[in-house]
């Protein structure tokens, strides 16, 4: 199956989801699944003021490009669009893109989860969660920060 439908690409910039749908949309698509991941603002410790993320640019867009050609071969879609922002991300403000068009909805529901769960799991992109938070023990505010690896990144949300 040719692999003409949608992109992978790892970026700094913001996207949009619109302009990312019209990619996805021929008259063999029925249904199209859309996710966004965003920036919370709070976390067990307190407010979260941004996110930091990293990436080997170079072998993260090859795990995507990988894990499309795997998605579309298993679910039988039309197309996968699969954006991921690296640099600074404040509170609020969206990080990943997923989206899945199938001509049917159960394949696009399936394949778009198989998606986010194998970028997660497999591609080296690293988050640091920064966010001003009171210590348990002394009630004094520091910046405290959580590095994740892209297997730890399941367990942590």
């Amino acid at each position: 199956m040719p692999l003409t439908r949608g992109r992978v690409k790892v970026q700094r910039a913001d996207f949009s989801a619109d302009a990312e749908l019209d990619g996805l949309l021929s008259r063999k698509v029925g249904g199209t699944v859309i996710f966004i991941g965003s920036a919370r603002g709070v976390a067990p410790g307190g407010p979260v003021r941004h996110l930091d993320f990293q990436a080997y640019g170079p072998m993260a867009k090859k795990g995507l490009e990988r894990i499309k050609r795997k998605t579309m071969e298993k679910f039988g879609v039309e197309g996968i669009t699969v954006i991921h922002r690296t640099g600074r991300i404040p509170a609020g403000e969206r990080i990943v893109l997923v989206a899945a068009s199938a001509a049917h909805r159960d394949a696009a529901f399936k394949a778009c989860r198989f998606v986010l769960e194998e970028l997660k799991r497999s591609v080296p992109i690293w988050k640091n969660e920064r966010g001003v938070w009171s210590g348990p023990e002394t009630g004094r505010k520091g910046v405290a920060g959580k590095r994740l690896s892209p297997r730890s990144m399941d367990k942590a949300g």
